[in-house]
């Protein structure tokens, strides 16, 4: 699915999982394998908020 460039700030709020290079960013930003980065979002969904609270209290 393409982006849709009229709904950026809304884009930006999100994961998406199904984009490889989206997956790659946010497993190199927790340093973690692309792999354990696209179980997490399907678990947790595609909130960034979310996710990066998963990842704040994992590492705490």
């Amino acid at each position: 699915m393409a982006d849709d460039k009229s709904k950026v700030k809304e884009d930006r709020k999100l994961v998406a999982s199904g984009e490889t290079y989206e997956v790659t960013a946010f497993a190199k930003k927790y340093g973690i394998p692309p792999s354990e980065a696209a179980t997490i979002i399907k678990r947790y969904g595609p909130s960034r908020k979310k996710l990066d609270a998963h990842m704040a209290s994992r590492n705490a």
